[in-house]
């Protein structure tokens, strides 16, 4: 069986481990993961914004839509949650094989290779 699993959080240059948004409870960040198969090396890049409510509503009360995709929201920030949440969410894409673990993670997070085309 493939056990998806996180094998790294990225933010610029930003240590998310000391950083504070300087809004706690109204931001919005786009993370970069490193998600592979469990005992392999290496592994894909996927995105997703990690964003709060507050944000939201400040967003569409300068616009009246504001279309999410691979976007999860929180209240604050709180980096062990948003972790969790992550890794809960990557729990559900097990599949008997990546690459058939690939597509349900890519419900959530930004895939670097959505949408390629081999050139065959």
């Amino acid at each position: 069986m493939n056990k998806p699993t996180l094998k790294g959080i990225d933010f610029g240059a930003e240590d998310l481990n000391t950083y504070t948004p300087l809004i706690p409870d109204n931001f919005c960040v786009w993370l970069t993961l490193a998600i592979g198969p469990e005992g392999l090396e290496g592994s894909h890049l996927f995105q997703v914004g990690v964003c709060t409510t507050s944000w939201l509503a400040h967003q569409l009360s300068i616009k009246s839509a504001y279309v999410l995709r691979h976007m999860i929201l929180f209240e604050s920030f709180d980096f062990e949650l948003i972790k969790k949440t992550v890794r809960e969410i990557i729990e559900t894409a097990e599949r008997p094989t990546w690459e058939q673990s690939v597509p349900v993670l890519s419900r959530y997070f930004a895939w670097e290779y959505e949408d390629y085309q081999s050139e065959s």
